[in-house]
C-alpha cells in the first residue's frame, strides 16, 4: 500500500519528538557528592519511558564516596617498655580497620616499616595484612649528637571496590554520569608505632679493685670502707649491687661501701639497659675486711685518729700488756699497726704454742702498716691469740687484726 507523503512527513514529526524527549535524560547533569553514598559503583537505572530494548540498559549516576575505612590503633608484640624499647630481633604487629558508616565494601591495608630519620615518599605503601612480623631486625644505634632513630611501622585502611574506582568519571553509552569528586579512598590518618631495639646485654665493670701481694686471689683490705669505680659497657645503665646477697647503693662512680664488718666478702654489680636486658654474668671482687680492735682495759688506750681502721687505733707501752682476739680454724693473722723505729716490741701466742716475736720494726714510722703475723701456710688453730707488749716505754700502736 501506498503512503501519502503527509502521513510520512507525521511519522518523521513523530520521531523527532521522541528523540528531543529523550536528549534531556541521556544527557544529565554531573551528580554530587552526597552525603551517605556507600559505594562508588554505578547504580543500575531506568529509562523515563519504555521501549522496545531491555530495561534497565546500564548503569545509572555515581556518587563519591567520602568516608573511607578507619585504623584501628597498632598493638606491638612485644610491646615496647616504658623507654620506648623492646629485647628482641623480631615484632608483630596487630591492626583492623572499620567503616563508620553502613558501607560493606572489603577493607584491605597498606603498611610502611622503616628505620630513617625520613619516612619513605608516598608512593611505597605496599599491601600487607594483619597481623605483620618483621624479623632479623639490627639494634638501634646512637648517631653524633646523642640521636637514635627509632623504628616506623605506619598502616592505613582503604576501601578496596572503591578505591578502583574513578568516581568523576562519565560512560556516554551507557549513560552513566560521574560524580564532581572523587575523594579518597584510603584513611588519611595512619596509625603509627615507633620502637627502638637492643638485644645486646651489658657487661658490668668493678675497677679499682684492692690489690694484696701476698694472697693476690684474697686482698686484705686496709679500711672498712673500700672505694671501687663501678661502670657498665654502655650508659645509661641501671645497677644492682649487693656484698653477700646484701643490697648497696651503687652507680656508674666512684662507690664507698662504708663500715663494712669483718671477714671475706664478695661484691656483686649487675647492670640492666634500657631494654631491659640484664648483664649476663655479674662482675665480682672479692677481700677481706680486717677487724677493728677494742680496748680491753685501761692498759690499751682508744686514741682518734681520722685514717686509722675505724678511726681510731689502740696504744699500750707498759710491759707485759696483753690483748687477745678469738678465731676458728685460722692459718692466717695480719696485724694493722704502727711500725719503725719508734715503735714497742711486740710477742703473740696461739692456743698450745709459745711466744713468737711479730715484726715491728723499720727505718721509718708507718701507721697502719701491714704486719703479716702468719701466713697461709701455716698450720690451723682454734681460739684465742694473744699479744703481748715485751717493751718498756716504747708505744705498740695496734689498729685492726685480720684472722682467715
Amino acid at each position: 500500500m501506498t503512503v501519502p507523503p503527509s502521513v510520512r512527513r507525521g511519522a518523521a514529526l513523530s520521531v523527532a519528538a521522541l528523540v528531543g524527549a529523550l536528549l534531556p535524560v541521556l544527557a544529565m547533569p554531573a551528580a554530587h557528592a552526597e552525603p551517605g553514598c556507600l559505594s562508588e559503583a554505578a547504580p543500575p537505572g531506568e529509562l523515563p519511558i519504555p521501549l522496545p530494548l531491555p530495561s534497565p540498559i546500564g548503569p545509572g549516576d555515581r556518587c563519591d564516596d567520602s568516608e573511607p575505612p578507619v585504623t584501628s590503633a597498632v598493638t606491638a608484640s612485644p610491646a615496647p617498655n616504658e623507654a620506648g624499647f623492646i629485647a628482641q630481633d623480631s615484632v608483630t604487629f596487630t591492626f583492623s580497620g572499620a567503616h563508620t558508616d553502613a558501607d560493606t565494601d572489603p577493607i584491605a591495608f597498606e603498611c610502611q616499616f622503616f628505620n630513617t630519620p625520613e619516612a619513605p615518599p608516598e608512593d611505597e605503601w605496599t599491601a600487607c595484612t594483619s597481623p605483620m612480623t618483621y624479623d632479623d631486625l639490627e639494634d638501634t644505634r646512637r648517631e653524633l649528637g646523642g640521636r637514635e632513630t627509632p623504628y616506623t611501622f605506619r598502616v592505613r585502611a582503604y576501601d578496596a571496590a572503591d578505591r578502583k574506582i574513578d568516581a568523576t568519571q562519565n560512560d556516554l553509552i551507557l549513560g552513566s554520569n560521574g560524580a564532581e569528586t572523587d575523594l579518597p579512598d584510603v584513611d588519611q590518618t595512619p596509625e603509627e608505632a615507633t620502637f627502638k631495639l637492643d638485644t645486646v646485654a651489658p657487661v658490668a665493670r668493678i675497677f679499682n679493685q684492692p690489690f694484696d701481694p701476698e694472697t693476690p686471689d684474697r686482698p686484705m683490705l686496709t679500711t672498712d670502707s673500700p672505694t671501687l669505680r663501678i661502670t657498665g659497657s654502655e650508659s645509661p645503665l641501671v645497677y644492682t649491687c649487693d656484698i653477700d646477697g646484701e643490697a648497696m647503693p651503687c652507680r656508674d662512680d666512684h662507690v664507698t661501701f662504708k663500715d663494712l664488718g669483718p671477714g671475706t666478702r664478695t661484691l656483686s654489680v649487675s647492670v640492666t639497659d634500657r631494654a631491659g636486658n640484664t648483664s649476663a654474668l655479674p662482675a665480682t671482687t672479692s677481700f677481706t675486711v680486717p677487724e677493728d680492735l677494742v680496748s680491753p682495759g685501761r692498759r690499751w688506750a682508744t686514741k682518734r685518729r681520722a685514717k686509722s681502721f675505724g678511726g681510731d687505733y689502740l696504744e699500750a707501752s707498759a710491759y707485759k700488756t696483753k690483748i687477745t682476739v678469738a678465731g676458728v680454724d685460722v692459718r692466717e693473722v695480719r696485724l694493722l699497726a704502727t711500725t719503725g723505729p719508734t715503735s714497742g716490741k711486740l710477742k703473740y701466742k696461739i692456743p698450745g704454742g709459745v711466744w713468737q716475736k711479730v715484726k715491728l720494726g723499720g727505718k721509718r714510722t708507718t701507721r697502719s702498716d701491714v704486719v703479716v703475723v702468719r701466713n697461709e701456710q701455716s698450720a690451723s688453730f682454734t681460739g684465742k691469740i694473744a699479744f703481748r707488749v715485751m717493751s718498756r716505754g716504747k708505744p705498740v700502736q695496734l689498729d685492726a687484726i685480720m684472722l682467715r
